[in-house]
Parts: C-alpha cells; sequence; structure tokens
C-alpha cells in the first residue's frame, strides 16, 4: 500500500513517516483500502481458515510421525 504526501502528492511507501521529496510529516495518514464486496471478504475468510487448520494439521502430523519415527528408529 502506497500513501500520498498533502503538500507534494508524491507516493510513499506506508512504512515512511516523512516524504523523502519535502519531508512533510506523514505518519498519521492511513492508507484505506478498497471496498470490498461481502462474498470476496467470505471467500478470503474461508481461504484464511483453509490455511490456519491446514498448518495446524501439518503440525500435529508432524508431532505424531516424528515422535512414532523416533521410538522405532532407537529399536
Amino acid at each position: 500500500m502506497m500513501k500520498t504526501c498533502s503538500l507534494c502528492h508524491s507516493e510513499l511507501p506506508e512504512r515512511y513517516n516523512y516524504c523523502y521529496q519535502c519531508g512533510e510529516y506523514v505518519g498519521d495518514a492511513v492508507a484505506l483500502k478498497p471496498p470490498v464486496s461481502p462474498e470476496v471478504e467470505a471467500q478470503q475468510q474461508q481461504q484464511e481458515w483453509v490455511i490456519h487448520y491446514g498448518c495446524l494439521t501439518l503440525i500435529v502430523l508432524w508431532a505424531i510421525f516424528g515422535v512414532w519415527f523416533f521410538f522405532h528408529m532407537n529399536r
């Protein structure tokens, strides 16, 4: 996301608090997100849910099979 300097109207990366062209403080300027339709927002939430629970599933499987592998390799 980019934010715009109110004095010289140059675009700045969001992490900058001061304009590198004129030195104006732009830290309080909030980059606005474009409006998102409810269908797209629901789809994004579903994708986040799949990613979060997919990662959790991988961690659980890694723990279970890691312990199983450790005990069976040390017989």
